[in-house]
């Protein structure tokens, strides 16, 4: 990216933001963790009630909010009284689109893999084991609370999108759909809610398909769609679709072409296999890709991918790369067919 200023205030105003960026991170991790913003919701509160309500200590706490302040989160509309901003209003557990859960997310389970950021760019090898002693999914196993935030946040993003999925891809020669790694269905429901010739089966950790259960009870669509648990590491269940979205860019190129090749056992002669991903377009850069790239290496081993490269990871599972198909939104599809 180009140089957008040769003010030297304005270099070092930017570069000052980019070192001292944690503070502003670990402060709103803090409001979300403590629930400030719930308590707030119902009007204006003086620091020391606050403290009393989350169990902090009062002379700290209204520090933190006079920062939290700075940063547009909340007001005092008389002194030592704080009220949400429309900002802040995000920051509650049942605000539509809000990022509380964001925000701890970020901080206890993405944060400690940044911290090793430094190893990864010296050897060149993912950070979970040495930030977690653990592999990034065994240490969600391992916590519970760790994992439904996760999946609180996969259901958003995949919420964002799926819609536009069910709509940008042709359905309807498939009886059996299989979302490896479908998390709580939110995918399935939108594809099994406009193809209703179709059934679906929802396959991930036994821990996350519980709630994948529960939603399809939600829908009224349970009847159509069984949710199994299990490890793509070992076998997927056959489909005459199989979708992985947002799966292979968690993984290295080994592990991606182990996951594939498990799907091409199961994927009907005839069927389709279907790859949700950000597609890297080299001479198109994108901030966020850049920088989901560099987070998927650190938790994990993963990678963003040119079309070249998924078309290699295909080629060597035995599929063909058919179409690239745009979704209108971050993601594309691509589709193969075994061969």
């Amino acid at each position: 990216m180009a140089d957008t200023t040769s003010n030297p205030q304005e270099i070092l105003s930017a570069l000052n933001d980019m070192a001292t960026g944690f503070m502003k991170s670990q402060a709103l991790y803090l409001a979300a963790k403590l629930g400030i913003a719930d308590h707030l919701s119902a009007g204006p509160q003086s620091s020391d009630a606050l403290a009393e309500a989350v169990g902090a200590n009062p002379g700290a706490l209204y520090r933190l909010l006079r920062f939290l302040e700075y940063l547009g989160l909340f007001y005092e509309p008389e002194p030592g009284k704080f009220a949400l901003t429309a900002m802040g209003e995000y920051l509650r557990s049942d605000a539509p689109g809000g990022i509380r859960n964001e925000a701890i997310f970020n901080m206890e389970l993405i944060w400690p893999g940044w911290g090793e950021l430094a190893y990864t760019v010296t050897t060149g090898r993912s950070a979970d084991q040495r930030a977690f002693g653990a592999s990034f999914f065994e240490h969600l196993q391992q916590h519970p609370h760790l994992a439904a935030l996760f999946n609180d946040s996969m259901t958003r993003f995949i919420a964002s999108m799926a819609p536009a999925v069910a709509a940008a891809y042709d359905f309807r020669p498939f009886r059996t759909i299989v979302d490896i790694g479908g998390g709580h269905g939110t995918l399935m429901a939108a594809i099994l809610q406009a193809n209703p010739q179709a059934r679906g089966v929802i396959f991930d950790l036994p821990i996350t398909v519980e709630g994948a259960q529960k939603y399809m009870v939600e829908l009224g669509l349970s009847e159509r769609c069984a949710c199994l648990g299990g490890d793509f590491f070992k076998e997927v269940p056959p489909g005459d679709a199989i979708i992985l979205s947002a799966v292979i860019s968690d993984w290295d190129d080994e592990k991606s072409v182990h996951i594939l090749a498990n799907c091409r056992r199961a994927v009907a002669p005839e069927g389709r296999l279907l790859l949700i991903e950000r597609r890297l377009i080299p001479e198109e850069p994108a901030p966020a890709t850049a920088f989901l790239d560099l987070q998927m290496l650190l938790l994990g081993g993963g990678a963003g991918r040119t079309a070249g490269e998924y078309r290699r990871l295909l080629t060597e599972a035995g599929f063909e790369l058919a179409r690239i198909i745009s979704t209108g939104t971050q993601r594309s599809i691509f589709e193969a067919r075994p061969v």
